[in-house]
């Protein structure tokens, strides 16, 4: 009870660690994309905090399982250095013993993994998508930053100052092109003093209407020129998108996946990515194990390098798997076959000692016979 209590103590401990550092260092590269979006008017600054909320169960389910590989590995090579573990091994603690304490924080692992993985993530990925389409959906203009050229509804927009309650646009300049099915797509260049969004009185749809301006048209290649002033200008703008239905299979709900993964690949290959999660997790803590018998006088961080390299092929066979089922190019059975083979693998290394040694009691056979 007492060494149960005290391995998992330490490799919990090292596990929240490890993943809260991991956590921190992915996170903000994650940050500064978003703010990157937010300074080129594709995101509204104050959504920022829930975004990345919604976003981090995606990164755990990826983090967790790679905190506890590097925990099993810190922890049990520091009993190595120390001669712990020979001391366990010499008050009769066996390896299978010692395996079986780790029951404990691996079956917690695995269960938080597993949660996450099929309900967290993709509800937090739904919430996002959903955020994403009512930020499209909102003004057109909270987003406007002035003196900069931003992407409005297929056409490019500048504006030189915004009025205070960002319902007035104020020296603004409308780029356009038009596509030609028989020539060069036609230029279109709208200048105003200033515009603002108003809704159709009749059909409701939104419309920019500009006042005191020109219209340009020209068409490369030739001398064809048009300019046109007026007074006010009415521009349609594009509907505001329909925030209900998710368009990512990875926001589609577990029940959802496994209704779709027979008739769709896209569905099939998010199945496999997700029943992959929590099984990862006893695989790879077993691989760690196995891994973590250093000699005293090597250190504990000689295997950290190439056990982490171990542990980034496995993510990426499963990502090969998930990849050709998406493509249809397999049926997504497959996946035991890589889970099978790192556990094989984790099975060879912890009983390498013993196959050593019964090589040996087999050489020693014949040599006597």
């Amino acid at each position: 009870m007492i060494i149960r209590r005290y391995l998992s103590q330490q490799v919990l401990g090292a596990t929240v660690a490890v993943a809260f550092v991991l956590t921190v260092i992915l996170m903000s590269g994650r940050i500064i994309k978003y703010f990157g979006m937010a300074a080129d008017g594709r995101l509204d600054v104050s959504l920022l905090t829930a975004v990345l909320v919604y976003r981090l169960p995606g990164f755990l389910e990826l983090i967790v399982p790679l905190g506890m590989f590097i925990a099993i590995l810190l922890t049990f090579g520091r009993l190595y250095l120390d001669n712990e573990m020979a001391v366990l091994s010499a008050s009769g603690v066996s390896q299978a013993q010692v395996i079986l304490h780790l029951a404990v924080p691996v079956v917690l692992v695995t269960a938080a993994v597993a949660g996450t993985s099929f309900y967290v993530t993709p509800y937090g990925n739904a919430a996002s998508e959903r955020l994403f389409a009512e930020q499209a959906a909102r003004n057109t203009f909270d987003l406007i930053k002035p003196g900069r050229f931003q992407p409005v509804g297929g056409r490019i927009l500048y504006v030189g100052e915004l009025s205070p309650d960002k319902r007035e646009l104020r020296d603004v300049r409308l780029f356009e092109e038009r596509p030609s099915a028989t020539g060069p797509a036609l230029q279109l260049l709208v200048q105003a003093e200033r515009g603002r969004r108003e809704p159709d009185p009749v059909t409701g749809e939104p419309f920019l209407f500009l006042e005191k301006g020109s219209r340009h048209e020209l068409l490369p290649g030739s001398a064809a020129y048009r300019q046109l002033h007026f007074d006010t200008y009415r521009m349609r703008l594009p509907p505001p998108e329909a925030v209900e239905t998710l368009t990512k299979i990875r926001s589609y709900s577990t029940p959802e996946i496994i209704a779709l993964r027979a008739t769709r690949p896209d569905a099939a290959g998010e199945w496999v990515w997700r029943v992959s999660m929590p099984l990862l997790v006893p695989v790879v803590a077993l691989l760690a194990f196995s891994l973590s018998r250093v000699n005293p006088r090597q250190g504990r961080y000689l295997k950290l390098l190439p056990a982490i390299l171990l542990y980034l092929s496995y993510i990426v066979g499963i990502a090969a798997v998930r990849n050709a089922v998406e493509k249809g190019r397999l049926g997504g059975s497959e996946i035991w076959a890589v889970h099978v083979l790192y556990l094989a693998l984790a099975l060879l290394i912890t009983n390498a000692e013993n196959l050593r040694l019964l090589r040996r009691r087999l050489r020693s056979a014949e040599v006597a016979a």
